[in-house]
């Protein structure tokens, strides 16, 4: 009977782990959200919130993207103008992946200097994120930032 009880205790904990690990957040997100802050409160910056308007930035984004991926609107426009004029300083993170993982996309950028200059804006206190499966299979990542 011990047996069984330690076995059931371990299984109990097991799925309490899981569900309080950022990898089952209840959306993609609410996982970068979580990776970014962890790296800003690491670097001794405040966490951002995210932002539902600009995550509707950042959704249209991760479609344009797979039409131009570029820091530019297909139309010609500039980036900054996914934000309606809602914000003064302002940047971009772009990326293309294989899988949709939270982590690896948020460590990938960290890696990339000008990337990580933006998780690391001072500036920035507000983020918007989203992430679209293309037609070619791959996902297309946007991640903006305001003040």
């Amino acid at each position: 009977m011990k047996a069984a009880q330690r076995v059931f205790f371990f299984l109990v904990m097991a799925v309490v782990l899981a569900a309080a690990s950022p990898a089952y957040a209840s959306d993609i997100q609410s996982e970068v959200l979580h990776f970014v802050n962890v790296e800003r409160v690491a670097a001794g910056l405040q966490p951002v919130a995210l932002d539902s308007s600009m995550n509707s930035g950042a959704a249209i984004r991760a479609m344009e993207v797979q039409v131009n991926f570029a820091h530019q609107r297909p139309d010609g426009s500039d980036v900054k103008s996914v934000m309606n004029g809602n914000c003064g300083w302002f940047g971009e993170n772009l990326a293309v992946s294989q899988v949709q993982d939270a982590q690896r996309i948020v460590k990938a950028w960290m890696g990339s200097p000008t990337h990580r200059a933006n998780i690391l804006n001072r500036h920035y206190v507000r983020m918007g994120v989203d992430c679209k499966k293309g037609a070619d299979g791959h996902y297309y990542w946007s991640q903006i930032f305001a003040d």
